[in-house]
């Protein structure tokens, strides 16, 4: 994994563009993301752990996660869920002026178990998908991160390389 995080930072903008964004947006934006991993949280534990009662009755037109693969299910509920909790700590962090990096570990650790969960159904692991992720990385920045190559991708290339 130590050769992903030095391949990662090679295909990462360096660039913060704080004029394009401001604080209010990304505060009211993830108060919202915040409250919809809570709310993916609150069902998680009713789906996977049983924990309270069904609060909406109803179908949905075609949908239905019925006859799906129910670890793939829990590991997508929990990595929204621990999404949501990061986006916690990025409210703080522009609260308090800093991040709580113990905090971050934890939910860190938290991301990588449900992606254990999400890779064992998938009948991959980490060094694999990390292989392929900097694959697809480096064709489409072969250098570096450009933000012109950001807007610009091959797409037919990209699946290419994710399906080989």
């Amino acid at each position: 994994m130590k050769k992903y995080l030095t391949d990662s930072e090679r295909t990462a903008s360096n660039n913060y563009f704080t004029d394009k964004v401001t604080d209010v947006e990304v505060k009211e934006t993830f108060e919202k993301f915040s409250t919809i991993g809570e709310t993916l949280d609150n069902q998680k534990r009713r789906l996977f752990y049983g924990k309270g009662n069904r609060l909406v009755d109803g179908d949905v037109d075609g949908f239905s996660i019925e006859g799906l693969n129910g670890n793939i299910v829990h590991a997508i509920f929990g990595l929204c869920t621990e999404a949501g909790e990061i986006s916690e700590a990025l409210l703080k962090a522009g609260e308090l002026g800093g991040f709580d990096e113990v905090n971050l570990k934890e939910e860190a650790g938290d991301l990588l178990w449900y992606l254990a969960m999400l890779f064992r159904e998938l009948d991959t692991d980490f060094t694999e998908v990390a292989t392929t992720n900097i694959n697809k990385l480096k064709a489409r920045f072969p250098e570096k991160f450009t933000k012109e190559k950001a807007y610009v991708r091959d797409l037919i290339t990209e699946r290419k390389i994710l399906e080989d």
